[in-house]
Order: structure tokens, then C-alpha cells, then sequence
């Protein structure tokens, strides 16, 4: 698989927040992020630069597992660039996973379906909205032409419900204009607003801090789940955490 880094932090994010877990974090996505407020997303050397000299490269499905027994963890957490990219490869690492007694995450901009959702136990679902746009660059259209893709999107939901598999609907909040799209994607799908997670854009404490309470609000209004990014609160916005 082609792989940008293997480690062991807690995850920042979500339903699972706080959890003690392994991080397999793929190379390659077929987004390009730039957040209204400048951003680029925060693991630019797996999308806008998948040849970043410390990425790790190509690994084999049982190395990556073996790394994961090291952990001593029983919690791994699959995300990228965007994972699902490697769809066949992605589905042996799940099987073998699963074998090992994993609690599987799965991360994903919601693009690409596959068998490997038989072995997820949460799917984190994140589908990129308007402002995720790298306007004025040459990943525009591609970038607008890829970040929806509705069939996956209620196949996610239909899985979540026929097989009450966990699922979260995350998104990134730069603002109030993100919330008539994520209502209109709620509308077309069906999914809960308990499964709604937002989370404040920013690679710093101070961006995060900044948009804290007007998010708070936000989801207080609508019902939503507030997460923080424990990760760039605690070490900063960097590789291994």
C-alpha cells in the first residue's frame, strides 16, 4: 500500500475522541483542500504533495499489520490522503485487521465504496463542502467535480442502518454559509443530526480557539456535536500525532 506514516497517538476527533490508537495514514487522495479562510488541509504531503521525501512509501499489507501488533493497542484508525483510494489493498488491511481483534475507523471524504466496509466498525464520513474549494488553482475542477459523490455518500447511510454499523458525519467549519450545505446534504441522505460532528477549520490553537464559540452556537442551534482537534491543541499541526 502506498503509505505516508505509521503511529501511535489518541485520536483528535469525533465519537472516539480521547482514544489511545493506531494511525495508518495512506498516501494519495483525489481532493485538493484549500479552506476559505487560506488553508490548505492539514496533510498537505498527501494530497498536494504525495511525493513528500518523509512519506514512507510503499509498504506490504503484513508489515502494516505488524506494526500495528507493536502498538500494543487494540484501537487503529485508517485515514489519509483518502484511504479508500486503495480499495482492494484497503480490504485485505481491514480483513487481517479485523483477525487481530482491531476497533477499525475508517476516514473518508466519502468518494469511493468498497467490500472493505464489512470490517469497519466506525466510518467517519467527511464530505467536503464549498469552502474546501482551491479556487484559482489548477485542482479547481477537479477538485468540485470529485468532492460529492451522492451514491457512495447513501451507501454509507444505508450500511449504518441496515447493519447498525457506527458511522459519524464530520465535518470542517470555516462558516454559518457551511451550514446550508451540510442541511441540504442531510435533506438528500436521511442521516441523524446526533451523528453530526463539526469541527472548528485551522491548523493552530489560535485559528481553533477563534471560531470556538461561534461554532458552539452553531451546534447548540441545530442540535450538532461540537468535536475539538485534540492533536493541534496539544502537539501543534505535524506528522505523528
Amino acid at each position: 500500500m502506498k503509505i505516508s506514516e505509521l503511529f501511535y497517538s489518541i485520536q483528535g476527533e469525533g465519537k472516539r475522541i480521547g482514544a489511545p490508537s493506531f494511525f495508518i495514514r495512506t498516501n494519495n487522495c483525489n481532493l485538493r483542500c484549500m479552506f476559505s479562510g487560506g488553508n490548505l488541509c492539514d496533510t498537505p504531503y498527501t494530497s498536494w504533495t504525495p511525493e513528500d521525501e518523509h512519506n514512507i512509501g510503499e509498504l506490504s499489507v503484513d508489515n502494516i499489520i505488524n506494526e500495528f501488533k507493536n502498538s500494543g493497542v487494540d484501537e487503529v484508525v485508517i485515514t489519509g490522503g483518502e484511504p479508500t483510494l486503495q480499495y482492494e489493498e484497503l480490504t485485505e488491511l481491514c480483513s487481517k485487521l479485523k483477525d487481530k481483534g482491531a476497533y477499525i475507523t475508517l476516514e473518508t471524504n466519502g468518494t469511493y465504496e468498497g467490500q472493505f466496509l464489512e470490517y469497519i466498525d466506525l466510518i467517519s464520513v467527511s464530505p467536503k463542502l464549498k469552502s474546501s474549494t482551491p479556487y484559482d488553482t489548477k485542482y479547481e475542477k477537479m477538485h468540485l467535480q470529485n468532492r460529492i459523490n451522492l451514491s457512495v455518500l447513501n451507501t454509507f447511510h444505508n450500511i449504518s442502518f441496515k447493519e447498525n454499523t457506527n458511522i459519524q458525519w464530520k465535518f470542517v467549519y470555516c462558516n454559518v454559509k457551511d451550514i446550508e450545505e451540510i442541511l441540504l446534504l442531510q435533506n438528500k441522505i436521511g442521516f441523524d443530526s446526533k451523528d453530526i460532528y463539526l469541527m472548528p477549520e485551522g491548523l493552530t490553537d489560535l485559528d481553533i480557539s477563534s471560531k470556538r464559540i461561534e461554532l458552539a452556537e452553531v451546534c447548540k442551534k441545530y442540535h450538532f456535536n461540537y468535536t475539538d482537534r485534540l492533536h493541534i491543541l496539544i502537539w501543534g499541526c505535524k506528522r505523528g500525532v
